[in-house]
């Protein structure tokens, strides 16, 4: 489709005259029709973009794949039950938190704890990973490809992409900026939002059964922005609003350009845009979130130590002033749900923490635990965690045993449940 020069504005034709030579350094203009210095974005052509982004992202899960699984093999067993061992994951969580570490995609630490919410996860939707060594290790895995690629090459490519984008985005700053400017942001915002993101945002919850826009945004978030985990929850909210701000600017600017279709369209996708970033998080739609995690992106700093009121200059606080720990053990997560179920009372936190220790049981078993092993290595954790005073913690083993005397080996996980409950409601809940 290309837009007759009729339905631009005379009056336009003439503010925009002048050669924008910054629109082709930017844009590979075979994806684009230039008329009167005006470049027009194609749909059929940001598609064909896209299919090529997604081409190139199965293909590389593929290999990716292949590589890591011949991989986690060659890993030697000793260095993988030590990692195994000291952050209570699986063996095969281990060896490929291992080889993230070795190839310098992220820290041991880090890895085991991505790796360890995505299982928590699974498992508290009903999805849960089989307790066995070779679903565990398919599950390391595939989940292992997405750490590599998102923290190694999409980041790499996304900064790339952020630090060209920045050029343009001081157009928004400006007190009259020119329409074509806006256009050509707002071209370039597109590209990358829809072209580059949209493919990752769309194989990612293809791959995430039953996965949500915030656990995507606060698996991607990280990895470009140095933001832990509770800085970036507490930032969405601000961001979707900053992301919204900057629509209505460019809209206020291409608006000025009317009796124009072309500049009508425009107008139309960035209402579309600022409606849909009033949803919450969760109901956004794929585009959206790909529009969203752009905006996140903190932008490189000026020279001049420039601010925008649109868009993040800077890296701003990478860890602040923590609401909770880093999670990476399944004790962390214990820690801090116990915390948490002060806040709740009566037969509402009984149901809350029962489940949650349920969780950690399970992962437990994963580890090569029975329940009973599982149960008092929580009893110890939380001894621990919670500086509990004057417990005599060997005469604790020995009752929390003998509740299993008589348990059937299918009840044994309910039994470690009740029994971890009971400590927890003895010695921090009423205490």
């Amino acid at each position: 489709m290309v837009y007759e020069s009729a339905e631009i504005h005379p009056h336009i034709i003439d503010i925009l005259y002048s050669k924008v030579s910054y629109i082709h350094n930017y844009t590979d203009t075979r994806y684009f029709v230039i008329e009167r210095n005006i470049t027009v974005l194609l749909d059929p052509d940001l598609e064909k973009i896209a299919v090529q982004s997604r081409q190139r992202l199965i293909q590389e899960f593929a290999e990716k794949h292949a590589t890591l699984g011949e991989r986690a093999r060659r890993i030697p067993v000793e260095a993988a039950r030590k990692i195994a061992e000291k952050y209570s994951c699986p063996l095969q969580i281990a060896t490929v938190a291992y080889i993230l570490d070795m190839d310098g995609i992220t820290s041991i630490r880090t890895a085991v704890k991505l790796l360890s919410h995505e299982l928590f996860r699974r498992e508290s939707i009903g999805e849960g990973v089989p307790n066995l060594p070779g679903n565990v290790q398919e599950f390391a895995v595939e989940e292992g490809r997405w750490i590599y690629y998102i923290y190694g090459r999409f980041s790499r490519e996304f900064e790339v992409k952020i630090r060209e984008l920045a050029n343009l985005e001081s157009v928004v700053d400006e007190d009259h900026p020119p329409v074509e400017k806006a256009i050509s942001l707002m071209n370039a915002r597109i590209k990358v939002a829809e072209a580059f993101l949209l493919p990752v945002v769309q194989t990612w919850f293809k791959d995430h059964t039953r996965g949500t826009s915030e656990e995507l945004l606060l698996f991607l978030g990280p990895a470009i922005t140095d933001w832990n985990e509770t800085t970036l929850r507490a930032k969405l909210n601000r961001m979707k609003r900053r992301a919204q701000a900057l629509f209505r600017r460019l809209d206020a600017i291409i608006s000025s350009a009317s009796d124009s279709l072309t500049m009508d369209e425009y107008s139309k996708r960035i209402n579309n845009l600022i409606d849909e970033l009033d949803k919450n998080i969760n109901d956004l739609s794929h585009k959206a979130v790909a529009h969203l995690i752009l905006h996140i992106a903190p932008r490189p700093t000026g020279a001049r130590g420039d601010r925008s009121r649109y868009v993040q200059i800077g890296t701003g606080s990478t860890r602040g002033n923590k609401a909770e720990p880093d999670m990476v053990s399944p004790f962390d997560f214990l820690e801090r749900d116990i915390r948490l179920a002060k806040r709740r009372s009566g037969e509402e936190r009984e149901q809350y923490l029962k489940e949650r220790i349920a969780r950690v049981i399970k992962v437990l078993k994963y580890s090569g635990n029975d329940s009973v092993s599982g149960a008092i290595q929580c009893l110890q954790e939380i001894t621990e965690r919670f500086k509990i005073q004057g417990i005599d913690m060997p005469r604790s083993i020995e009752s929390l045993k003998g509740a299993f005397a008589n348990v059937r080996p299918e009840e044994s996980d309910t039994t470690a449940t009740e029994q971890v409950y009971s400590f927890v409601e003895e010695y921090i809940l009423s205490a």
